[in-house]
């Protein structure tokens, strides 16, 4: 055995040899065990499947419901809100009693903890089971050898040593040497990223340390067979198989947090801050004035339950509920529309991206190549009837080309399947053609001589038809056919045909040439003296809702990079198209380019350049890593193999759903079902209607909680009373964190969000716009609050005036007003992240709008409707009993002139700053 090849021992199946392609085929068959005429046996494959395993790629973690649940406690908030149970349990336990307040405060607690955690795990379980549902290999079979019999079974029970029969069209199962081929060509773009078919043979090489792409007598796992068919044994099979090994080290590798969740946690830590203050200065003061309180909470229990209930309500406990139903109904929403995603945090990432590097082929184009013109008899044409009649021009095309149709499904590769498309629409009958001209010798395309040549008999004629490179097929060209006439090509001729032709490239098409001869016999030189016949210019043309999707992205503040294999001047003139290429951003760089420069060069040079042509997977990596050093959020698609790296490095990767390899799908954080670039501009939508809703959601949570606990420290402070006491407090964040505030998260999506830049830096805080609707929303929440428990103070006569008159006057503000805000800025107004504030916009008064004003309506109704109820006066320790008509049209008018009151102050608040809001939308020019 050669020394460069490793033993090859079943018992240690990780020793596995790595230059097969130096082999022979017996010495192949000799060191795997196996017989090439009858293949292995049953027996033999079940022994090898114990110690190989099962042949397919590393599979997605199956994680425990159970362990998942539990793990949804250790939220903070959920920590937080169970150490306030415990609290409570303790406290009352201490002083043998518990009241009913203190029961329903518990069970608030509780369902809180409850909801959240379900919520937490069903999105948690989804995410994590998302990509088994992406694995086809159960659908697949693959021709096999075995007791000498040829069997369909599932590719996942291959075996190293199994000899395997595969054809036109099929993928490859594993990794193989090929022992046996005919005319094979595969397609390895999924796993080296060249888009250009990939010819094989069967015998030995026996040069040294060859990449993927030199190994020619190798095919491997995931490939596709588009010409030809083979015969090979397999060496290698799942985390084994080069795809495989790529497969179980592109991870994550370290957890990395989304913009949403280092915002949340940095927003958490500093409300916690407030909160334990807030909690620390009304427990010392609740103390010191203790003598004063009454009877029934001078208690310490009473007092330390008052201190932490109004130390958690400052947190918006509802929060981690509101973003989850915000992502789960977004998740939704978009897997209708195209967009898979893969885990929820994804869609605020999304929504925060400002640039998006995007591949050309079959994302912004149709991925479909199309015949667009023609270059025959000496003049452009693009009507294709003006060739219909021209023989030896259908002829080549339809002769010199190896695709097929089968079963309406046309199978070749991407140039040849087009020009079949072509001859099919024109009703040329290419089979019947074939079948008259049997092909009877023929030189394979390579890459050096850039051409096909196939030689065909014509009756009892031999005719030779090539098409190629326009550039070398002139060089092998003497003559040229015009109008059915040969004669000699001359300098002029020549030189038209490559303005001609250039022409064309410029426009973006693939341009290629064809020219035949006729034979004396097979033994003649092929590829000399031919006949110039005419070019064909074939474009894959950009999707066309592309456009206007790439311009609604640039109005969003959303730059639009495009990244592709195909050469300068192809790559311009279909970003041109788009409106990728523009005035500004004026370079287009290659790889070659890209390769000279420094990072700080490079990152200069990045600021105008919007086309990379000619680049390489390690090329994407390094564009990613400069723009994330200048602060931009990127989202990067690809389908192939050697896009991971790049999608991996991204913030938001994204995968293709129909080409897209299973690799890459595993490593990415969205899927596009449709491979379509107008799905990303849909999510980039959807994910900033989440991060709007949040935002609003903490504005309205937060002012709501502060100027509650404000209120209990200013009447604490002026009047030496506790106004609400720990039941109020829980009851309030039942009501407005659930049945107000959630709602907020399941309103309509608003189109005009995409008129707003994205957040213009990754660090930004999520208070960002909101703090001024916060100052203002709390201080007319608690200021009125205050207000109606001193009116009670103002009819000046001790047989009205009641604490507990009082502290209905306060419950009814802060139950009541932050309902009224949520009802009228839900249903008539949305804010804006612009410029830095959120404005008020009139929207329509939509479905989701009306549930949730009839929604706030009937809790108003309910709420004041209870509250002549003795049991529910005595339970949250208020008195509507007795209370004089007058004052209850006072706490009602001052309750309902919040509302208008920070509507006008926010008003004012707005046009000092010069940023209230206009009917024109301003177009968003980003550079």
């Amino acid at each position: 055995m050669e020394k460069n090849i490793d033993a090859f021992d079943f018992n240690q199946p990780k020793k596995i040899t790595k230059k097969w392609y130096q082999l022979s085929n017996k010495k192949i068959a000799k060191i795997l065990d196996t017989n090439l005429t009858t293949g292995l046996t049953i027996q033999e494959v079940e022994r090898r499947l114990k110690i190989y395993g099962l042949n397919h790629l590393p599979q997605s973690k199956r994680h425990n419901f159970l362990l998942v649940f539990l793990k949804t406690f250790l939220d903070p908030l959920c920590v937080i809100m169970a150490l306030t149970g415990l609290v409570t349990i303790i406290a009352n336990s201490i002083e043998e009693k518990f009241s009913m307040p203190d029961i329903a405060g518990l069970c608030v607690i509780g369902i809180i903890i409850l909801t959240n955690s379900i919520i937490s795990t069903y999105q948690e379980m989804k995410s994590l089971n998302y990509i088994s549902s992406l694995d086809t290999t159960q659908d697949t079979f693959v021709s096999v050898l075995r007791d000498g019999e040829i069997q369909q079974i599932n590719p996942i029970f291959l075996v190293p040593g199994d000899v395997v029969h595969a054809k036109l069209g099929e993928f490859i199962p594993a990794d193989l040497r090929i022992i046996n081929e005919s005319v094979l060509k595969i397609d390895e773009s999924s796993l080296t990223g060249e888009s250009e078919p990939v010819e094989k043979i069967a015998t030995i090489i026996k040069a040294d340390n060859l990449i993927i792409s030199d190994q020619k007598n190798m095919a491997f796992m995931s490939t596709m067979i588009l010409e030809g068919k083979l015969v090979g044994i397999v060496l290698k099979t799942g985390t084994h198989s080069e795809i495989g090994k790529i497969a179980s080290k592109i991870t994550k590798s370290e957890f990395i947090r989304t913009p949403l969740e280092k915002k949340t946690k940095g927003l958490t830590i500093r409300i916690g801050i407030i909160a334990f203050i807030f909690g620390l200065i009304l427990l010392l003061f609740s103390f010191f004035i203790r003598n004063q309180l009454p009877e029934d909470l001078k208690s310490w229990s009473t007092l330390l339950l008052l201190a932490v209930s109004a130390a958690i309500s400052v947190i918006p406990e509802s929060l981690t509920i509101i973003v989850r139903l915000c992502m789960t109904i977004a998740t939704k929403k978009l897997s209708k529309n195209n967009v898979d995603i893969k885990n929820p945090k994804s869609i605020e990432t999304l929504g925060n991206v400002n640039v998006i590097c995007s591949d050309k082929t079959g994302t912004l184009t149709q991925n479909k190549m199309d015949i667009d013109q023609f270059f025959v008899d000496l003049k452009a044409e693009k009507d294709p009837s003006v060739i219909t009649n021209n023989k030896h021009f259908l002829n080549a095309l339809a002769l010199c080309n190896d695709a097929v149709c089968e079963n309406t499904e046309i199978i070749g590769s991407a140039t040849e399947v087009a020009i079949i498309k072509f001859l099919m629409k024109q009703n040329f009958d290419y089979r019947k053609l074939r079948i008259n001209h049997p092909r009877v010798d023929e030189i394979p395309f390579d890459s050096k001589r850039k051409m096909m040549t196939t030689v065909h008999q014509d009756k009892n004629d031999l005719i030779l038809y090539t098409k190629g490179a326009f550039d070398y097929l002139l060089k092998h060209s003497t003559k040229k056919i015009v109008n059915g006439v040969v004669s000699p090509l001359t300098k002029k001729d020549r030189n038209l045909i490559q303005e001609q032709s250039f022409k064309y490239a410029q426009q973006g098409l693939r341009v290629l040439g064809v020219a035949y001869k006729h034979l004396n016999s097979v033994y003649e030189e092929y590829e000399t003296d031919l006949i110039f016949i005419g070019v064909i210019g074939i474009i894959d043309p950009p999707r066309p809702e592309v456009k206007m999707a790439i311009e609604n992205a640039n109005k969003a503040g959303v730059r639009v990079i495009m990244i592709t294999g195909d050469h300068k001047i192809t790559a311009q003139e279909i970003a041109t198209r788009l409106g990728i290429y523009t005035d500004y951003y004026n370079q287009v760089m290659d790889g070659a380019e890209l390769d000279t420069l420094s990072d700080e060069e490079l990152a200069e040079k990045i600021k105008t350049t919007n086309v990379f042509a000619r680049v390489s997977p390690e090329h994407k990596a390094i564009i990613v890593r400069i723009l994330q050093a200048n602060n931009n959020i990127v989202a990067m698609t690809g389908d192939g193999i050697n896009d991971t790296p790049s999608i991996v490095k991204a913030d938001v990767g994204i995968a293709m759903g129909i080409n897209g390899t299973q690799v890459t799908k595993e490593v990415s954080d969205v899927i596009l079902k449709d491979d379509n670039f107008k799905s990303i501009v849909f999510g980039i939508r959807a994910g900033r209607n989440v991060y709007e809703k949040i935002k609003y959601s903490i504005s309205f949570l937060i002012a709501a909680n502060i100027s509650q606990v404000l209120t209990i420290l200013f009447i604490l402070l002026i009047n030496k009373d506790i106004a609400l006491i720990s039941i109020n407090i829980l009851f309030h964040i039942l009501i407005i964190e659930t049945i107000v505030a959630i709602p907020i998260g399941m309103q309509y999506d608003r189109k005009g969000v995409m008129f707003n830049p994205p957040p213009s830096h990754k660090k930004e805080s999520l208070l960002k716009g909101i703090k001024m609707q916060i100052i203002i929303t709390t201080v007319f929440n608690a200021t009125f609050a205050v207000l109606n428990y001193e009116i009670v103070k103002l009819f000046n006569a001790p047989q009205i005036f009641s604490e507990e008159f009082s502290k209905t006057g306060v419950y009814m503000t802060i139950m009541i007003s932050p309902i009224l805000y949520s009802l009228l800025f839900n249903n008539f107004f949305l804010p804006i992240n612009h410029a830095g504030v959120v404005k008020p916009v009139k929207e329509k008064f939509s479905l989701n709008k009306r549930l949730l004003f009839f929604s706030c309506l009937a809790l108003i109704i309910t709420i004041i409707s209870l509250l002549p109820v003795k049991k529910i006066n005595d339970f949250f320790n208020f008195k509507t009993i007795d209370l004089p008509w007058e004052l209850l049209a006072i706490f009602l008018v001052n309750t309902l002139l919040v509302v208008p009151c920070i509507w006008f102050s926010y008003q004012i608040f707005l046009k000092s700053k010069n940023l209230w809001f206009t009917k024109k939308s301003k177009k968003i020019v980003i550079k």
